[in-house]
């Protein structure tokens, strides 16, 4: 079975999210909201071809489902590595 890695930016991405949220819900709804995306990202590991394919060549987009989110992933070596979580309204 494949394993997850975030790169930095992925990681900075969900930290982004995390503070939108807890700013606008509280943290206890920002919280609940990146474990649900994290839930997301790890169905990858089963089904790394979930993703539709990018403009960028080897990269897949996962669209998150509920949140205006994707998430482009590679897949190498054994790994997915998510690349960013962006919201794909504004960050495109």
């Amino acid at each position: 079975m494949l394993t997850i890695a975030l790169t930095d930016k992925a990681q900075s991405d969900l930290e982004g999210m995390h503070e939108y949220y807890a700013a606008m819900c509280g943290s206890e709804v920002a919280n609940r909201i990146v474990i649900d995306v994290l839930g997301q990202l790890e169905s990858l590991r089963t089904f790394s071809g979930l993703g539709r394919p990018s403009q960028s060549p080897g990269v897949r987009e996962l669209v998150l489902s509920r949140y205006p989110y994707v998430a482009p992933y590679r897949v190498k070596d054994h790994q997915v590595e998510v690349l960013r979580v962006l919201n794909h309204r504004m960050d495109r």
